[in-house]
């Protein structure tokens, strides 16, 4: 194939930016996912163990095999990803449970609490959970049979028995479970449409794990309404706004904090000693989402400004090197033109029908070079002369190649297409290039 070429350069300082990119992003992906399992109890040492060897062998993967770590280490991240978002599943599921279990407690509380007022039955105050798991509430549910028992005992005490607390009495007697309490009322309406959207942006407060403090104030101040007063709708679809716009806002700000985290991670590996870096670092303590979002867009774009500049230059200086030592001369005023407009027409002769177009974009990811032939010499070229500069220009381009490689740059070719499938395209080439005087020898030229 030795026709036009899109080629991609790549210099050491960038496959070591391409290292240390993946694998800070690699790195965090591990870190959140042993976070959140530790988190919820379910982090043990097989799991621990494995998400540190698998840091580890990429890691230990040098930055000369940059194409492999392109390669696997999204592919790694992507599958970490599914992995937790499957715990994250198996934990709700649980957690679901232990809501539910609350709730279910909380709600024969405030049945049984009811039924002893009524009664002028004295009882002790029942210690809210703090935090809402496993063990705290057993806990919480033994204080609730205390209260239950203390219901069972001044009942048996009675001499006189309503017909409804004869029936309370009659469950108590057969042994009904704790949770079936608060069915004893057959009339208790069911959940309206409004407690139930507020149970479920409860629920889902405690899946995300957000501010258990904040759940049980809204809990609280359900309790304190009553379904009879006046307004009673109004205000609980007050605290069921308020409470789902608390948990949209949380979630953003979460996913905001976590974007600028890592954001400032692929910064320090450029730059650890970046003043702004610290004061974008503060606003992770605060909870203002505009300035987060904003300044992780400022992070992102000083990171990729960044280390385009570093790989640019550097790819620039490669190629201009490699030209040099070819037998070519740029000059300011072509390299001018070449960082402005991308693209440099090079020849080694200032008589040469034909020369060398490098185009590329202003990043120089991607660069194309082809055979050009001068457009006000038309008449002097034929097919056959144009078929053979393409042939010379696989050599030149080869030369090109190993001079670059000696420099421990990696070229690689990515679409190569063969001699004359394409007409050789025409431009002006006058003054566009001299030889240089330290030009070497060559058996073939342009």
């Amino acid at each position: 194939m030795s026709g036009p070429k899109v080629v991609r350069v790549v210099t050491p300082k960038e496959r070591e930016i391409i290292k240390n990119r993946w694998l800070t992003q690699l790195g965090r992906t591990i870190q959140q996912f042993k976070s959140y399992a530790q988190k919820n109890g379910v982090l043990d040492q097989e799991l621990s163990q494995g998400l540190e060897e698998t840091l580890a062998h990429y890691q230990a993967i040098p930055a000369e095999d940059y194409q492999r770590i392109e390669r696997e280490v999204p592919n790694q991240i992507n599958f970490l990803k599914a992995e937790k978002a499957k715990l994250v599943k198996k934990v709700n599921k649980e957690k679901t449970n232990i809501w539910n279990e609350y709730r279910q407690l909380k709600s024969t509380e405030v049945e049984l609490k009811k039924m002893l007022l009524e009664r002028n039955i004295s009882f002790e105050s029942i210690d809210q959970p703090s935090v809402i798991t496993k063990k705290n509430l057993a806990q919480y549910s033994r204080q609730i049979d205390a209260m239950y028992d203390k219901l069972k005992e001044a009942l048996n005490h009675k001499s006189s028995l309503t017909a409804e607390q004869q029936e309370i009495q009659k469950r108590l007697s057969a042994g009904d479970s704790l949770l079936s309490v608060k069915e004893w009322p057959k009339e208790l309406p069911m959940a309206s449409s409004r407690e139930q959207k507020l149970e479920q942006t409860l629920r889902e407060l405690f899946l995300e794990d957000i501010a258990q403090d904040k759940i049980q104030e809204f809990i609280d101040r359900v309790e304190q309404l009553h379904q009879n007063d006046q307004g009673y709708d109004l205000q609980l679809d007050s605290i069921i706004l308020e409470a789902a716009t608390f948990q949209k806002e949380q979630v953003e700000l979460r996913i905001a904090e976590q974007a600028l985290s890592e954001a400032l991670d692929q910064l320090k590996q450029i730059n650890e000693k970046l003043t702004i870096i610290s004061k974008w670092e503060s606003l992770l303590q605060q909870e203002d989402i505009k300035q987060i979002k904003n300044a992780t867009t400022k992070a992102n774009q000083l990171y990729k400004n960044t280390t385009e500049l570093i790989i640019v230059e550097a790819r620039r200086t490669a190629i201009k090197m490699a030209l040099t030592k070819a037998g070519y001369e740029v000059n300011d005023s072509m390299e001018t033109a070449w960082v402005e407009n991308g693209r440099l027409v090079v020849k080694k002769a200032t008589n040469s029908l034909y020369g060398i177009e490098f185009m590329n974009p202003k990043n120089l990811s991607k660069i194309q070079a082809r055979v050009v032939a001068d457009e006000d010499r038309t008449q002097e070229r034929s097919q056959s002369q144009d078929l053979h500069q393409e042939e010379i220009w696989c050599d030149e381009f080869s030369e090109i190649k190993e001079i670059l490689e000696r420099e421990n740059l990696s070229i690689h070719i990515e679409k190569a297409m063969a001699v004359g499938a394409i007409p050789i395209k025409e431009v002006k080439l006058e003054g566009s290039f001299k030889k240089s005087s330290s030009t070497v020898k060559k058996k073939k030229t342009l």
